[in-house]
C-alpha cells in the first residue's frame, strides 16, 4: 500500500505555480528525499502531501485516505493521529519539559501508541524526561521533536531539513533515527532536505525543478547526489 500518493497535484498562489502536476506515489516503508533548487518546490510539495496545504488541482492521498478536499476537522484528526513531523526550527515548547513535550500530540486527542520512556530511549534520551527543552543542545532538541513525532506509531513522517541547524555529526544520528524508523517500525519518511549527504540516507531520491518533478530514481552516493543537483541547476 502506498502511504502517500500525488496524482496530478498543481498548486498555484495567485499567478505564481509552485507545483505544476505533480504525480507520485511512496510506498510503505520507503525512506524518500526530495531536492532541488531554492523557488523549486519542495517545501509545497510536503505541505500539500502532509494536508497542510491544499492542491489547486489534482488529488493527494494519505495513509489511504483522499485528503484533496476532506473537511479541516477530519483532516486535522488525521494528522495527529497517522503523522509525525521534524521540522529545522523543532516546533518545541522550550518552557515543558521533554516528557511533556513528547506527549503533546496525546494531550491533543491522538492515540499512545508508544510509551514515553521507550520514545525517548529510541532516541538516545533516556533518563531525560524531566529536563526542560530550554536546557537541551540542538541536537537533543531534534531528538525529542523525532520522540514526539513517533509516539503515535505514525505512518508517515514528514521531515523539513530536518538536519539543516546540525553540525555533521549531530545531523548523521538524527538521520540514522529516521532510518531506523523505517527500517524496524515500517515508518515511511518523506524527507525535504538540500544535502546530498542527508539525502544518501534515503531509499529514493526526487528532485523537484520549477514545481515539475525530473527525476526519481533509486538513491545514489552522496557525490553522484551532488553531480545530478547541478545538472538539474544549470538546466533550470
Amino acid at each position: 500500500m502506498n502511504s502517500v500518493e500525488l496524482d496530478q497535484v498543481s498548486r498555484r498562489y495567485g499567478r505564481i505555480t509552485a507545483l505544476d502536476g505533480v504525480s507520485l506515489s511512496i510506498p510503505a516503508g520507503s525512506f524518500v528525499a526530495v531536492m532541488g533548487a531554492t523557488g523549486s518546490g519542495k517545501s509545497t510539495l510536503l505541505q500539500c502531501a502532509a494536508g497542510l496545504d491544499r492542491a489547486t488541482s489534482g488529488h493527494v492521498r494519505l495513509a489511504g485516505h483522499d485528503i484533496t478536499r476532506m473537511r479541516e476537522r477530519r483532516l486535522t484528526r488525521l494528522r495527529r493521529d497517522r503523522v509525525g513531523f521534524v521540522f529545522q526550527s523543532y516546533n518545541l515548547l522550550t518552557e515543558l519539559t521533554v516528557r511533556q513535550n513528547v506527549l503533546l500530540p496525546v494531550r491533543l486527542g491522538a492515540p499512545r501508541r508508544r510509551g514515553v520512556d521507550d520514545s525517548l530511549d529510541a532516541v538516545g534520551l533516556g533518563g531525560l524526561g524531566g529536563r526542560k527543552v530550554g536546557e537541551l543542545s540542538g541536537g537533543q532538541r531534534q531528538r525529542v521533536a523525532l520522540a514526539r513525532a513517533l509516539i503515535t506509531a505514525p505512518t508517515v513522517v514528514f521531515a523539513d531539513e530536518p538536519t539543516g541547524a546540525l553540525d555533521p555529526t549531530t545531523g548523521g544520528q538524527v538521520l540514522g533515527l529516521l532510518r531506523r524508523a523505517c527500517d524496524h517500525d515500517g515508518v515511511t519518511v518523506v524527507m525535504v532536505t538540500h544535502d546530498p549527504v542527508a539525502a544518501a540516507w534515503s531509499d529514493r531520491l526526487v528532485l523537484l525543478r520549477a514545481g515539475r518533478v525530473v527525476a526519481d530514481d533509486p538513491t545514489p552516493q552522496a557525490d553522484a547526489i551532488a553531480a545530478r543537483l547541478q545538472n538539474v541547476f544549470q538546466a533550470a
